[in-house]
């Protein structure tokens, strides 16, 4: 089983102006996606999983500062996994243990069939 990973950043919030700097970015919205290309649900969708949320971003002390127009979608992530304390091979490891999961269930569900 290969999974494919995709980062997205929809969206960043800003203030207009903080300690002299213009467009600071403040907080990172962030998602990362795991996609099995080889296993799929009764559906016929790629089984997948995703973990997102928020990270806050401050200037730190004596760090240059990085202008709104050049974040990269690298500068996020680092931002993010940062925050995390976690690298990205240890969310990997766990995306993928998410999908094996659904491809091969420890915990079943349901209702007795008499019922």
């Amino acid at each position: 089983m290969a999974n494919s990973y995709t980062w997205t950043y929809p969206t960043l919030e800003r203030v207009a102006s903080e300690g002299g700097n213009s467009d600071v970015i403040k907080t990172i919205h962030w998602c990362i996606e795991a996609v099995s290309d080889s296993d799929k649900n009764d559906l016929g969708n790629w089984l997948m999983a995703r973990q997102y949320g928020t990270t806050d971003v401050s200037q730190e002390s004596g760090a240059s500062f990085t202008a709104y127009n050049s974040i990269t979608k690298d500068w996020c992530k680092t931002r993010v996994l940062a925050d995390l304390g976690e690298t990205e091979d240890q969310i990997k490891t766990r995306l993928d243990a998410i999908i094996t999961e659904q491809k091969t269930p420890t915990i079943l569900t349901g209702t007795p069939s008499g019922w």
